[in-house]
């Protein structure tokens, strides 16, 4: 349990690193992936709703800059 933790601080870590621009393209690829496996897994096709998933998800993250660090 101990290795799965310090694994998620160092993927944490890595990912808060990121500029806001590629935290945005991260999370939309993720997004995009996730909902692609999860339509192979349900047998449906999800094509166009992932892409679509992944793209409004890029545009959020990146307006809304959930790494800032400002207390404003």
């Amino acid at each position: 349990m101990v290795g799965l933790r310090q694994l998620y601080r160092r993927a944490d870590d890595w990912a808060r690193g990121l500029s806001r621009l590629r935290y945005a393209l991260f999370t939309g690829v993720v997004v995009v992936a996730s909902v692609l496996a999860v339509g192979v897994v349900l047998g449906t096709s999800t094509t166009v709703y992932a892409f679509s998933m992944g793209v409004t998800m890029t545009v959020i993250y990146y307006v809304t800059d959930p790494n800032s660090t400002d207390d404003d």
